[in-house]
């Protein structure tokens, strides 16, 4: 995977680890809004997938056009390196796909480690079966070509959020996905975030084997100070 600052491959699969419902909580100790994606969002192959890697952005936006295909969508999709995570920013996108099997072969291909879609996917069945984690908006059968276009990639972009309205995730923003939904870490708390989880996931590993064996909840959350 490609790793900024002093973050490596190690580190991803350690918070990956930890996951998405901790990483939430330590944006909360930070009294930060945790940037949570859309509810909707869901991964199309049940829920048994998760990944993490930087963004790749990509933008969009609805209208009438005419063309047989989007050299702006393929050529943002020739420029992916591997392990990055595609984030399609349909913005007004509505009733549409942003793409479907072969432009995820071609993702596949260039080594992305899971695509987030706020919009939509068609050849699911397909796609579910392919070996690539994609979670998405929605599903349709009704292409993109000439009615939404790529505008630019790997400028920021606003995807929907959970808590808030709209996030903003920049080029190079970790991206983690889960059973429990998927959240946007900015480059520059990755390694404080990472810190932080570390300690958390120690701490909560000793509360829930005390739990199990019969701890109070009340006597836990004084030891532990956080349930």
């Amino acid at each position: 995977m490609t790793a900024k600052n002093s973050v490596t491959s190690e580190n991803y699969q350690n918070l990956v680890n930890t996951g998405t419902a901790v990483v939430a909580d330590i944006f909360d100790s930070f009294n930060m809004v945790p940037p949570v994606l859309d509810n909707s969002l869901e991964f199309l192959n049940g829920l048994d997938s998760c990944f993490i890697g930087p963004a790749y952005t990509i933008r969009g936006e609805s209208y009438k056009w005419k063309g047989s295909g989007d050299p702006t969508k393929l050529a943002a999709i020739d420029a992916m390196t591997p392990g990055v995570v595609p984030v399609w920013a349909g913005n007004n996108i509505r009733g549409v796909c942003c793409f479907g099997d072969l432009l995820a072969e071609a993702m596949k291909a260039r080594g992305c480690v899971g695509v987030v879609v706020d919009g939509g996917v068609r050849d699911v069945n397909y796609l579910s079966l392919m070996g690539l984690p994609i979670v998405a908006r929605y599903r349709s059968s009704a292409q993109s070509i000439g009615r939404w276009h790529v505008t630019d990639c790997q400028t920021p972009v606003k995807v929907r959020g959970a808590l808030e309205d709209w996030i903003t995730v920049n080029p190079g923003d970790l991206i983690m996905a889960d059973q429990d939904g998927v959240i946007s870490i900015p480059d520059k708390l990755v390694e404080k975030v990472m810190v932080r989880a570390s300690e958390w996931a120690e701490s909560e590993s000793g509360a829930r084997e005390e739990i199990k064996n019969g701890l109070p909840l009340i006597k836990a959350l004084e030891k532990y100070g956080h349930l």
